[in-house]
């Protein structure tokens, strides 16, 4: 049960850095010494410590034979400070549980090879609901690190007929309110939030994360697409500085003076291209992405294969109408045999509300 307990606590250490900390991972670590956590951690933004760094330094004189649990590999090279192995093997800790490998190829196994050398246990055998809250964790990250982008999620909201607004673009709301508390969660593991003009100019949202009308200093980036760079004062998104960047594409004709300093202009050479606004994202150090928008933008992002999961809420609400949106737009398929599948599905109900999850089979 103990085992367990301290699984949890090293996952729940390490949520609280998601959203905070790319391009590094979020990690969770305690120190556990005769049964009782001595020390803890949790992933600081570079170049603060790692999360293993910080738990062995907080449990002071009391790690000699102690366990540490962390919810990835210690990493074993210098960075901005010394390698997490190094400081685990002079602290006397005699065993590391964690049951996930660092898919950095500077790690990838190497961290964990190092201790052993060094006399270290290495537990991998974590429980199982511990090991799925891992690999979600370290879906982003392990996504950038093998393709070379950013992993993106599609948010929707729809009534049960799929319409995403009525015939005349109401959309307020469709979904109940612990329907768009459970929105906030989601947003708040996203380093950047994209959406095009035309929702800005309709519902005028501020981006954010948000718990109990608390700012949780989350994302990182607001990002919005603006190809006649419609976007000016009289919106929440231009004026609210202290919410976190907004990086603003736009066309290359696009010319403005006097820009608040929290909005970043970026100019496309023609239209907007979506792979450029994922490429910036990406060098800018973002693991995760969410697309919340209209179904024009959302079906441009299917039509250049960039979704990799799709969150979509659906509420017990009939629409109807022939011209009332639907959640996604673009070119779509011809031949029902290309459609898109998802795979990995889960079901939640929220209230009277369903949340429908599934990740992109490539």
């Amino acid at each position: 049960m103990d085992e367990k307990k301290f699984q949890n606590r090293a996952i729940e250490l390490a949520k609280r850095s998601i959203g905070l900390v790319s391009p590094r991972p979020a990690v969770g670590a305690i120190v556990v010494s005769k049964g009782r956590i001595v020390g803890e951690g949790h992933t600081m933004p570079s170049p603060k410590e790692h999360a293993e760094i910080l738990a062995i330094k907080r449990a002071k004189n009391n790690t000699k034979d102690s366990v540490l649990y962390c919810t990835l590999e210690p990493h074993n090279f210098f960075s901005k400070g010394i390698p997490c192995t190094k400081l685990i093997i002079e602290s006397g800790i005699k065993e590391v549980s964690c049951p996930t490998i660092d898919k950095n190829p500077k790690v990838n196994g190497k961290g964990f090879e190092e201790l052993i050398k060094a006399g270290i246990k290495i537990n991998h055998k974590w429980d199982k609901n511990s090991i799925s809250e891992c690999k979600k964790l370290y879906e982003s990250y392990e996504h950038k690190i093998i393709h070379e982008k950013p992993y993106i999620s599609l948010k929707t909201a729809m009534t049960i007929d799929g319409k995403i607004a009525t015939t005349n673009n109401e959309s307020k709301w469709i979904t109940n309110e612990d329907s768009r508390k459970r929105v906030h969660q989601i947003r708040k593991y996203s380093d950047a939030i994209i959406t095009g003009i035309n929702t800005v100019l309709s519902d005028d949202p501020m981006l954010t994360a948000r718990e109990s009308n608390k700012y949780l200093n989350r994302p990182r980036y607001r990002v919005v697409l603006d190809h006649k760079g419609q976007l000016n004062k009289n919106y929440r998104i231009f004026n609210q500085k202290e919410f976190g960047d907004v990086l603003w594409f736009t066309d290359n004709n696009v010319k403005v003076n006097n820009l608040p300093t929290h909005i970043k202009h970026y100019k496309c050479k023609n239209s907007i291209d979506l792979n450029y606004v994922v490429e910036t994202l990406y060098k800018l150090g973002c693991n995760s992405i969410l697309v919340e928008s209209g179904s024009t933008l959302a079906g441009a992002f299917f039509d250049n294969n960039l979704i990799n999961k799709l969150y979509t809420f659906i509420a017990p609400k009939i629409f109807g109408g022939q011209n009332a949106p639907n959640p996604i737009g673009g070119l779509g398929i011809t031949n029902i045999n290309n459609h898109i599948k998802l795979k990995n599905i889960t079901i939640e109900e929220i209230s009277e509300d369903f949340l429908f999850t599934g990740e992109i089979d490539i």
